[in-house]
């Protein structure tokens, strides 16, 4: 099954169909993440915008049918906090009944049972919830909102009783390294499965304080060969691309129906109050410029030494240096750095007989937002 699964992803990437789209439904939010890449969540709303321009209820639904008439398969509804737009249980059920697995992306705070079986009644399958340490005073921190580490707890109960799956994104920066093993523990804790982001981006309104967030190198180094030892990336054997999925089966669309090639890469290539998906889809000039862009087209990456190793991300090098294939250090040098420490620990992981996991050919890199 999962073989089969693998060359389904495969067929989706090398045809162009939108498997996994991500829809954000409002940039509202009832948290103020300080790595928010949407804007400062100190301000009311993203500067020079207001919510009234947000998509309407009616244009998100004829959204929803453009997007699965292309393929679309895995839809994500996130914000903003989701759970804020009114109209979210219609739109799941919207988008279930026309075949398509939907999850809900949350920071849990609004999350009870009762609000969790509405989303399980209108067929959500899943629940993905951000988590920013292991402990109150370290998570209601980040979020600069007090009582929010325990009510977000309270949410992935809730979400497991109900039988809406949970997953949690731990989002790991300097201030949170040291509880890596504490929320790990609190997931397994919790039977609910998690998933792991290091990298952090500069906000999509152009202001930079999210990257003094970052790991540094050492914290990086040590929790590689400790606790995150078991998801050390392979080796990529001969690599043909640093490309990840963008524009290719993952694809993004902003509260106000700008079509991004992921959500995490906001390269505008067309807005769907002017032009229908399956138009800009197919014809946008940027989406089909980045699917064709080939290694040789990475100036700073194609002849590096550390490239086997680097889990580049476009959607991240863009946002951080307004290049999309531009050189990670001219103002993101954390992708390099991670790099270089992934080089050390294969090297490590050779110089001591033990086995050093390879993917073949490397033409496909992670998502821009894991």
């Amino acid at each position: 099954m999962g073989e089969l699964f693998d060359r389904w992803k495969r067929r989706a990437l090398d045809e162009c169909v939108p498997l996994n789209v991500t829809l954000e439904l409002t940039l509202r939010c009832n948290l103020r993440c300080v790595h928010c890449y949407n804007f400062d969540r100190d301000e009311p709303y993203l500067p020079s915008r207001s919510p009234k321009e947000e998509l309407s209820d009616e244009e998100i639904l004829r959204i929803l049918d453009e997007v699965r008439a292309e393929g679309c398969l895995y839809l994500a509804l996130s914000g903003g906090e989701a759970l804020s737009h009114p109209s979210l249980d219609s739109f799941v059920t919207h988008a279930a009944r026309a075949g398509m697995m939907v999850t809900v992306k949350s920071n849990g705070t609004m999350l009870d049972e009762t609000r969790a079986q509405r989303l399980v009644d209108a067929g959500a399958a899943a629940v993905e919830i951000s988590l920013y340490g292991s402990t109150a005073t370290t998570h209601d921190a980040f979020v600069k909102m007090p009582g929010a580490f325990d009510r977000t707890v309270r949410g992935i109960v809730a979400a497991r009783t109900t039988g809406l799956r949970p997953k949690l994104s731990f989002v790991l920066v300097e201030a949170n390294a040291a509880e890596v093993p504490g929320m790990m523990a609190l997931a397994d804790s919790l039977e609910v499965t998690y998933g792991i982001d290091p990298q952090i981006t500069a906000r999509y309104d152009g202001t930079r304080d999210p990257l003094r967030l970052p790991l540094e190198r050492p914290s990086l180094a040590q929790l590689y060969r400790g606790p995150l030892e078991h998801l050390v990336p392979p080796v990529i054997d001969h690599p043909t691309s640093v490309q990840c999925a963008c524009a290719r089966s993952v694809c993004g669309i902003s509260a106000f129906g700008e079509v991004y090639p992921c959500i995490g890469a906001p390269v505008p290539s067309g807005n769907l109050r002017q032009k229908n998906f399956h138009q800009i889809w197919t014809d946008s000039p940027t989406l089909n410029w980045i699917r064709k862009l080939e290694l040789s087209d990475f100036s700073a990456c194609k002849t590096c030494d550390h490239l086997a190793h680097c889990r580049r991300s476009s959607g991240v090098i863009y946002a951080n240096t307004g290049d999309y294939t531009g050189p990670p250090r001219f103002g993101d040098d954390w992708t390099c750095m991670e790099a270089e420490v992934l080089h050390e620990l294969h090297d490590e992981q050779r110089a001591e007989g033990r086995p050093v996991a390879a993917a073949v050919g490397g033409s496909l890199r992670r998502h821009s937002i894991d």
